[in-house]
Order: C-alpha cells, then sequence, then structure tokens
C-alpha cells in the first residue's frame, strides 16, 4: 500500500511538471490555471492517571489539485491515514470532479443529490455526471454505496459494524427555466451483495436489503412573488432479499424491486405555497412521511410524521433590523399502529439588529413542545395510571447577545456578552410541578484588544455555567488569557492560550481543568515561478496541548500530552 502510495505521489508530481512544461512549450499559459495543495499532519500522543483516549502516533496525508484549462476544470482531491479502521465508509479516498463547461463528471469518492426522499447526499465510491445543457438538467451516477464488512468472531461486541457491499444506481431528469418554474423526475436504486460476506450470523440484524425509489418534483411561479412546489416520492424496501418471492401485484402497479414477502411501499410528499418580496416573505408548507419510510440513498430518515409549518420573514428599518419566525406542528402514528400518539408544537423567532458599525445585537427565542398520549391496557378489571395519562415534554430556549466595538484604527477592541437559558421539563399528570425539570445557564463575558502596529492581540473571557437536573446541580466557571503575536513581516504567528476551569457537582468539587496550549505557524510569502503559472507557499504549524486535571473529591486526577507538526505546500 505505502509502494503504491509513494507511486502515486511521484506520478503526480511528475505528471504535473510534464504538463507544465508542455504549457510552456505551447506558450498557453494565459489559458491555463494550475492550483493545489499537500498537507502531512501527525500527531503524537501522551497520557498519566488514564487509560489513553487515542493512539500514540498518527499521521494524516491529504490533497488536492484543480486544473482549469480554457474553461475545463478538473479537481482531484485525495486522503490517506494510518488510523484506518473497518468502517463502512473508509477515511483513506480520493475524489476526482471534472468539470468543462455545462458537463461536469464524478469519479472515486464522492456525493449527489437528487431529493431529500431518493438520494440525499449518501457518499459513494465509483461514477457520476452532471449535465446542464441550456434549460436541462441531468444527472446520474452508479457506484458502491458501502463496502463489506465481514463479522470478527474474536470480537462479537462490534458485529454491530459488519455489512453487506451495497451497489445503488441513480438518474435525475428535469427542466428549468430560469424564472422560478421547474421540474424532475428521479429514479434511485440500491441493493447488498449477498455473497460479499464470507458467512452471516442467522441470529444477527444483518439482512441484504434491495431499494427503488422513484420521486417528481416541481416549482410554479404564479405571479408576483406567489409560487408553490412540492415532491412525491414511492420507496419499495425489501428488508430480505433471500425471502420467498411472490407473485401478488402491489397497489402501485409498478415494481421497483423483485416483489417477495418482505417487499412494502412507502410514501413521501410535501407541498408549499409562499410569497416572497425584497424585505419580508412568507410560506405555509405541508409535509407527510409515512411510517417505515426509508432511502438507501440517505444515511439518516425521519419517519412516520406529518408536519404543517408557517415560516415568515422581514426586515426593517433599512434592513438594520431582521426577523425570522417558525411556527409549526408535528405529529406521528399516522396509521395508528403505534402504542402512542406523539403531538409536537415548535416555535422560534430570531432577531438580529445592527444599527450601525460599534453595536451587534441578536437574541432568539424558541419553544419545542410535545404532547403524548399513551392508549390505556384493554384489561377491564386493572387500570394502570401510568398508562393512561398524558405526557408533556417542554423545551424552552432563550439566547442573547450583544458586542460593542470600539477604539481607534491602531488600536481596536471588542466587547461581547453571550447569554443563555434553557429549561427541558418532562411533565406528566402524575408528576409534582417541579418533578422532571432541567434547567442550564450559560454565561459568557470576553473582551479582545488589538494593538494593529505591532501585530499583538490580547484576549479575555470568563465562562459560568450552571446545570440544575434532577437530583444533581452542576457549577462550571473559570477564566481564559490568549496571547497572539505576529513576527518577521508577519511570517510567523505564535499564540499562547490558558484557561482554569473549576467544576462542582451538588457542592462536591469534581476537580479543575488547567489547559495550556501553544501554536506557532510559519507561512512565508508565496513566489511566482518562472512561467507566473504558479504561486508556491509553504505553511509548516507546531502545536502543544497540555491538559492537567486536578483531583476531586470523587474523581482522580490526570494529565495528557499533545503535539503536533503539519506542513502544507500550495501552489
Amino acid at each position: 500500500m505505502y509502494k503504491k502510495l509513494l507511486l502515486f505521489i511521484h506520478l503526480l508530481f511528475f505528471a504535473t511538471y510534464g504538463f507544465s512544461q508542455n504549457l510552456e512549450e505551447i506558450k498557453a499559459e494565459k489559458g491555463v490555471k494550475l492550483n493545489g495543495a499537500v498537507t502531512l499532519n501527525t500527531v503524537g500522543y501522551l497520557s498519566e492517571g488514564i487509560r489513553a483516549r487515542r493512539d500514540p502516533f498518527a499521521w494524516f496525508l491529504s490533497g488536492s489539485l484543480n486544473v482549469n484549462l480554457f474553461g475545463y476544470n478538473a479537481p482531484l482531491s485525495f486522503s490517506y491515514s494510518n488510523t484506518q479502521r473497518k468502517f463502512t465508509q473508509p477515511f483513506n479516498q480520493f475524489s476526482f470532479a471534472p468539470q468543462y463547461k455545462w458537463v461536469r463528471a464524478y469519479i472515486g469518492y464522492n456525493s449527489m443529490t437528487f431529493s431529500n426522499y431518493t438520494l440525499a447526499g449518501h457518499v459513494f465510491f465509483g461514477g457520476g455526471v452532471e449535465l446542464t445543457p441550456g434549460k436541462w438538467r441531468v444527472a446520474a451516477m452508479f457506484g458502491r454505496l458501502r463496502k463489506a464488512v465481514p463479522y470478527d468472531l474474536n470480537a462479537p461486541e462490534t458485529s454491530y459494524s459488519a455489512s453487506f457491499k451495497r451497489m445503488g444506481a441513480g438518474l435525475k431528469v428535469g427542466y428549468d427555466d430560469g424564472g422560478g418554474n421547474s421540474v424532475g423526475l428521479m429514479f434511485f436504486g440500491a441493493k447488498d451483495i449477498r455473497n460479499s460476506l464470507p458467512f452471516i450470523i442467522s441470529y444477527g440484524p444483518l439482512t441484504p436489503k434491495e431499494n427503488g425509489v422513484v420521486g417528481i418534483t416541481g416549482r410554479k411561479k404564479i405571479i408576483g412573488g406567489l409560487f408553490v412546489d412540492g415532491e412525491y416520492a414511492i420507496s419499495a424496501i425489501n428488508s430480505d432479499t433471500r425471502a420467498a418471492s411472490t407473485d401478488s401485484l402491489n397497489l402501485n402497479s409498478v415494481d421497483l424491486v423483485p416483489e417477495r414477502t418482505t417487499t412494502r411501499y412507502f410514501s413521501a410528499y410535501n407541498a408549499s405555497v409562499g410569497y416572497q418580496r425584497e424585505k419580508y416573505s412568507i410560506q405555509l408548507r405541508y409535509e407527510r412521511i409515512a411510517p417505515e419510510y426509508q432511502t438507501l440513498g440517505a444515511y439518516y430518515f425521519n419517519n412516520d410524521m406529518r408536519n404543517i409549518t408557517i415560516v415568515p420573514s422581514v426586515r426593517l428599518f433599512n434592513s438594520t433590523l431582521t426577523l425570522n419566525g417558525n411556527v409549526g406542528f408535528q405529529r406521528n402514528n399516522l396509521d395508528k399502529s403505534r402504542e402512542s400518539t406523539t403531538q409536537r408544537f415548535v416555535g422560534s423567532v430570531n432577531a438580529n439588529y445592527l444599527p450601525n458599525e460599534k453595536w451587534n445585537f441578536s437574541g432568539s427565542y424558541s419553544n419545542f413542545t410535545t404532547f403524548t398520549n399513551i392508549r390505556p391496557q384493554p384489561d377491564p378489571f386493572f387500570r394502570n395510571n401510568l398508562d393512561t395519562l398524558n405526557f408533556y415534554q417542554l423545551n424552552n430556549t432563550i439566547n442573547g447577545l450583544v458586542g460593542y466595538n470600539f477604539g481607534s484604527q491602531e488600536r481596536k477592541q471588542n466587547v461581547m456578552l453571550n447569554v443563555s437559558y434553557q429549561r427541558a421539563k418532562d411533565a406528566a399528570e402524575f408528576a409534582s410541578a417541579s418533578e422532571g425539570i432541567s434547567d442550564f445557564y450559560t454565561t459568557n463575558l470576553s473582551h479582545s484588544y488589538t494593538i494593529v502596529p505591532k501585530s499583538l492581540t490580547v484576549g479575555t473571557s470568563v465562562n459560568y455555567y450552571i446545570a440544575n437536573t434532577p437530583g444533581v446541580q452542576t457549577n462550571y466557571y473559570g477564566p481564559n488569557l490568549s496571547l497572539s503575536k505576529q513576527l518577521f513581516e508577519r511570517t510567523v504567528r505564535a499564540t499562547l492560550s490558558n484557561s482554569y476551569n473549576y467544576s462542582k457537582a451538588n457542592e462536591r468539587k469534581n476537580g479543575a481543568v488547567f489547559n495550556t496550549r501553544f501554536n506557532v505557524n510559519y507561512s512565508p510569502k508565496k513566489k511566482e515561478t518562472q512561467n507566473k503559472m504558479f504561486q508556491q507557499g509553504h505553511v509548516l504549524g507546531i502545536s502543544i496541548n497540555v491538559l492537567n486535571k486536578l483531583d476531586g473529591e470523587v474523581t482522580k486526577g490526570y494529565s495528557e500530552y499533545t503535539g503536533s507538526v503539519v506542513y502544507t505546500y500550495s501552489f
């Protein structure tokens, strides 16, 4: 593997050198732009009094290269590390995405998005293409969504990470007139390769799956700032491709995947109507996602959910004041199959006020309310109050920020105050008024002082945090100090920061934490090469971090030392 990596880097730089020589011969430097970067990061770690929480030594190599030749873009990126594990998505990967005018290709590890209900940002290893000729929009992909990860019999606790090799393919065709009207048709399919694993644990949760999704999306501008848009998708999920096939026809009359006893169809859709102007807008949105709806083209998906939301926005006083709101209702148990039904109210408002260059005000409030009704047990001779009561969950959050800039052009100062309050409450009819309430208070006051001619910045701050949860009260507070200085014609930046934080729980000391960090970055001025096509730059960074946790009444102290060296070459 190391020989292959060295060969790849050698070929990369050799090809770059040869490419630049050819450009000099044809004297076409003005039509060519070449830039990129290579970064090597090494990290060392040592601990005392505690079990090591990371490897004692690790290194990371990453790079990017982009060639722009008369409007043709060819970006290439890669990453490699000695810390690779048996993950479904590997860390070591490369990406190549060349583009010429309205044609763009994807090679290697990439991600594409068709819509929220079909292919939604899932990383794949393979190939893809996006075509945008005129008003048409065409996208297609094919590749591996997951690699095969076999069971490790020596570590049964890691059996959950086993997976089949999963292949996927997708196609999207759309039309956009550029005036707010568009329509698109999407298809996505994915399938696990059954023979990609040497064996399968019969009692395990892992089964080979198959998925087919068809979706349509559209947007229509009616008149002025009035518009409507929506999306509809049908997903067929086969939870086990080993199941027996069936000849029964699906009500949708479209077999997205081979019909088996484990095949099921689900739908999801959303629609909205809105009105938008330069200084204000409002939108009403409705969304329904059927229970168990999922697509293998997304990592995580919320289902069994119905949302109704109203989103207003307005700018006042010459756009110095901006107000945004969001009010909605959410409900689950759409098919009445669950033992409980949850209704949720969502309300929030955000305000930002910038009266001038010196002052900055912002604030937000949100109120998330969850209501759950648990069905009673069907037993006429026994009544359990816990099974018949309504249950509420409340979450109130208030945030506020005030910032003030002052001083001269040579001596700049900034003061900022940030406060936050959050209350979480579980309230059932059988609980008392104070039971299940958790309050969290956070305060941060900071000040920065910059002497511009000396390239010196001094920063100070104080943090204070209180958490009141049932049975436990935690306090966490302490000061922070940082110094930053640029040297040698601003080619070297040195930063020293130190923080002290003291914590206690129920008036018992948890111990204080000292954290000291020192960074030095050296970045000489970029130099132009002879053909003026490249601008070379070097950045060397060294950092040392020391964390000391003192003994508390319950916990023991420990120390951690982390050092890193980072070198980046850009051109």
